[in-house]
């Protein structure tokens, strides 16, 4: 059956490029992620604490930065220069890894690469929701969210092979560079479709707009599930002296995999279930350290689970904020939203490294930490709720 791309909405058409770009970037630097904790432990000397430390402080100051370039973006209305730029440094920090002689050279790497993520992130998130169609922004970052994980299982694959047949991590990092030079190719593309066609939708009132306060708490909330999140590159460090070396990053494909498939299905239900998806991100991660107590296998199983919470995070609660606010503000929103997230990460890869050798002061400490996530969502949410009623009822009067 062909598909008639006439019929295709412009819109999809340039999500579905965008989403290409996404796939070659992820394939650059999730394939890079999967063997950073190894290079930087084993080959570099580094230890566990510091791993925590060097890759809490990057998340942090990527999502951090998010808070910048999304007012930045939204004052200046370069959506696109932002994106070339924050390309460009996020791709090429990775091959750049191969170079690198100590721990230090390749935490300063590992920061710049996080930054060139969030230089382009909110801006990107921006875009992708102007290019939705009415009532279908989960639909369009299921769809970014499909393509981008694809890249990110494709990552993995390529460094486990480059490992299997004898070759060493620098190696893996050079040959990263290809898919970071298609990433850059499919931009232009992206871009050059872009200002061809008239892709922004008609402006729309949001049915149950959040206030700041609103937002504010939940972003709070969604913080501190973050802070309490066991992040694969742990299951990584100790998978190392578990399993032969080259099957290492296939653990990392598994959460790339399952935060594709789950962020994807997530995505799609949003549209039609709404915001209390985000609740199922915060189930998630209790199951992370009571999964690791297991033996090998469930190291593969903890990592899935690891990555159906970040597809939880990656469209449905970025999906609320395409949904409750107004477009006007959404891109200084999305970055205010990723700053939280950030320092919830960073609060994760410090506490969980420091506590790395407690398991039951780990399972603890998650427990506690998703217990006040849901509190304050719910919070959130209720207050939402009354104030949109407020402002309907004096509409109305």
């Amino acid at each position: 059956m062909k598909i008639n791309l006439k019929r295709i909405r412009k819109g999809t058409v340039f999500i579905l490029i965008l989403g290409i770009v996404s796939l070659f970037a992820d394939f650059t630097y999730e394939g890079a992620r999967s063997i950073i904790p190894q290079f930087f432990t084993s080959a570099l000397g580094g230890s566990v604490f510091l791993l925590g430390i060097v890759l809490g402080l990057s998340e942090f100051a990527g999502y951090a930065f998010r808070l910048v370039s999304g007012r930045l973006a939204d004052s200046t209305r370069r959506y696109w220069t932002m994106m070339f730029i924050g390309y460009a440094i996020n791709l090429f920090a990775v091959p750049l890894l191969a170079l690198s002689g100590n721990y230090l050279v390749a935490a300063v790497l590992i920061f710049m690469e996080r930054i060139g993520k969030g230089t382009r992130a909110p801006p990107k998130d921006y875009i992708i929701s102007m290019a939705a169609s009415k009532g279908k922004t989960g639909r369009a970052f299921a769809i970014n969210e499909a393509l981008d994980q694809t890249g990110a299982i494709l990552g993995p694959i390529v460094v486990s092979l480059v490992l299997f047949f004898r070759g060493g991590y620098r190696d893996a990092f050079g040959l990263l560079a290809v898919p970071a030079l298609l990433a850059m190719a499919f931009l232009f593309v992206a871009y050059g479709y872009y200002g061809r066609n008239k892709l922004q939708r008609k402006r729309q009132e949001n049915s149950r707009p959040m206030t700041f306060r609103s937002f504010l708490i939940y972003s709070v909330a969604v913080a501190i599930s973050a802070a309490g999140l066991y992040q694969v590159s742990f299951i990584l460090y100790g998978a190392q002296y578990m399993i032969s070396t080259y099957l290492v990053p296939l653990i990392f494909l598994v959460a790339m995999a399952g935060e594709g498939a789950f962020g994807t299905i997530f995505g799609l239900m949003y549209d039609k279930a709404g915001r209390r998806l985000v609740y199922i991100g915060l189930l998630l991660p209790l199951l992370i350290p009571l999964l690791l107590l297991g033996g090998t296998f469930f190291l593969f199983i903890a990592a899935l689970i690891f990555g159906a919470a970040i597809g939880v995070q990656d469209t449905v609660m970025r999906a609320v904020i395409g949904s409750m606010i107004h477009e006007k503000k959404r891109g200084s929103a999305y970055g205010i939203f990723n700053a939280f997230y950030g320092f919830g990460l960073m609060i994760s890869g410090v506490v969980i490294g420091y506590l790395y050798y407690s398991m039951t002061d780990i399972m603890v400490y998650v427990a506690i930490a998703q217990a006040t996530a849901f509190l304050m969502l719910y919070v959130s949410f209720r207050m939402s709720d009354m104030e949109s009623n407020a402002a309907v009822a004096v509409s109305a009067s």
